[in-house]
């Protein structure tokens, strides 16, 4: 009995042994892992991506960022933030720039690079062995690992919002191809077709917030129907074309140059008001008016 106290005595020990060994071994770890930068993500206000001829220019808004160049349009704020994530990335090894002949590495000349407030980091070759990216920070060479190449090289529209309207904008009228909804004289929202007011707030709600699931360099195609939104405070509407309705829909904004895919399900949210919420025979001539207090009440809502 007493020898069976003193083996488990001895386990116990054994295993608090082991357990201090591990949590001082992964201290031991952290502390000596070194990251690429010790620069302040929020301290960072305008971002310029360059590879090859290509130029992005990204600034600052408050808390939101927006693209400046080549298009001036909102951005991406969760792909901003996996941006900045570069900044503190692990450095696996480190290298004086002076010691390698660059050009064997890709960064000399770079063909891709970013710029964080003043500080460059040029983006070169994968080391065949590790799959590590070679970068370049004033005169030291690092590797780390290669999550954020993929996301500088690709194309402009990756960095853009994906919704269609900007997040401050106010919709006072929306020319959809069958259909006109607009705020008359009195603020209340009317439509050239007779549909039910839950109907009008669902897709005021639809254009505001319903994100496409990618954005792409505009392919130019035959228009299958246009749109106008416009907005309060803004004297030119923002003019969208339908492009392609199979295998998704496309919604084109030429003007800048880019385009909108969504999954087919959105055709009816975003382009057919009331589409299967039709009013019964009976009300074919009533007209359906919502007030501002109806309004804000079933935008309040939709919003649960």
């Amino acid at each position: 009995m007493q020898s069976r106290l003193f083996v488990n005595l001895g386990l116990l020990l054994l295993v608090v042994a082991l357990g201090y060994f591990v949590v001082t071994s992964e201290d031991k770890n952290s502390e000596t892992l070194s990251t690429l930068t010790a620069i302040k993500t929020e301290s960072i206000n305008s971002i310029t991506i360059r590879h090859n001829k290509r130029i992005i220019n990204i600034e600052k808004n408050n808390t939101h960022w927006r693209l400046t160049s080549p298009v001036d349009i909102a951005a991406n704020d969760f792909r901003i933030r996996t941006i900045l994530k570069l900044l503190s990335t692990v450095s696996h090894s480190e290298y004086a720039a002076d010691s390698l002949e660059l050009e064997k590495y890709g960064l000399a000349p770079a063909k891709t690079s970013i710029t964080f407030n003043k500080l460059q980091v040029d983006f070169g070759m994968i080391n065949p062995i590790n799959n590590y990216r070679y970068v370049k920070i004033n005169n030291k060479v690092h590797l780390i690992d290669d999550h954020h190449f993929p996301l500088l090289s690709s194309q402009t529209g990756t960095l853009v919002s994906r919704t269609l309207i900007p997040a401050d904008g106010k919709i006072n009228k929306l020319v959809l191809p069958d259909q006109t909804l607009a705020l008359n004289s009195k603020e209340i929202w009317q439509s050239t077709k007779e549909i039910s007011a839950d109907a009008i707030i669902e897709t005021l709600n639809n254009w505001k917030n319903s994100e496409a699931f990618g954005v792409h360099e505009y392919n130019e195609r035959e228009s299958l129907g246009a749109i106008e939104v416009y907005l309060d405070n803004v004297y030119e509407p923002i003019k969208f074309f339908i492009t392609d309705v199979d295998p998704w829909l496309v919604i084109a904004r030429p003007d800048i140059k880019l385009e909108y895919h969504f999954n087919l399900e959105f055709y009816d949210a975003l382009l057919r008001p009331g589409a299967e919420k039709e009013l019964p025979d009976e009300f074919s001539e009533q007209i359906e008016n919502v007030s501002p207090e109806e309004f804000m009440k079933l935008m309040n809502k939709q919003n649960r």
